[in-house]
């Protein structure tokens, strides 16, 4: 076992973690009459960010691993899972309005995905020695955005348009750039 197989053991635990949060909470999330639509968005969208943020990590295995790299690492999959939970609590069954809970926790969710975007700033530039002026850093920024924008208005028009923002971000970015035979260099 190579120490990259070693750490991403603890990666794999957290992501799947974060995963079987959100995916316990679909049943209930989908329910007709509880359903928030906004919220259920941000639930698919952040289950699609999970699994796209595990397979990136297959980048990181010529690393040369220390404590504190590791530490930082972590702090990935951490920030994940923190979402997860925001958006998903323990109790999903609990939930009588998806859309009141979405408000209730919104601030927790964007705080979340301001400290992914950060963490993964910190793991993209001193663990992986990407320049700043990498195209991943675009993704970085427009997390660090939607973050702030999401915490600052508590308008559900402007969540909804957060969400449509973010749907048509994805296709744009799924039709240019993960349906082309190109690498991404480091």
């Amino acid at each position: 076992m190579t120490l990259f197989e070693y750490v991403a053991i603890a990666f794999s635990l957290v992501f799947s973690f974060s995963a079987m949060r959100l995916l316990s909470g679909l049943p209930y999330a989908i329910r007709p009459g509880k359903r928030y639509w906004v919220h259920l968005a941000f639930v698919l969208i952040h289950l699609l960010g999970t699994s796209l943020s595990f397979w990136a990590f297959w980048g990181l295995r010529d690393t040369d691993w220390t404590l504190p790299k590791f530490l930082l690492v972590l702090g990935s999959p951490g920030a994940v899972f923190f979402i997860s939970c925001a958006l998903v609590p323990e109790s999903p069954s609990a939930i009588t309005s998806w859309r009141s809970h979405y408000f209730a926790t919104r601030r927790s969710f964007f705080l979340g995905l301001i400290v992914w975007a950060l963490v993964g700033s910190g793991v993209t530039t001193f663990v992986a020695g990407l320049p700043w002026l990498h195209p991943v850093r675009a993704s970085q920024a427009f997390l660090l955005l939607l973050g702030a924008l999401g915490m600052s208005f508590a308008s559900p028009r402007a969540h909804a348009a957060l969400a449509l923002g973010v749907i048509a971000a994805l296709a744009v970015i799924a039709s240019t750039v993960y349906f082309q035979p190109v690498s991404i260099p480091r």
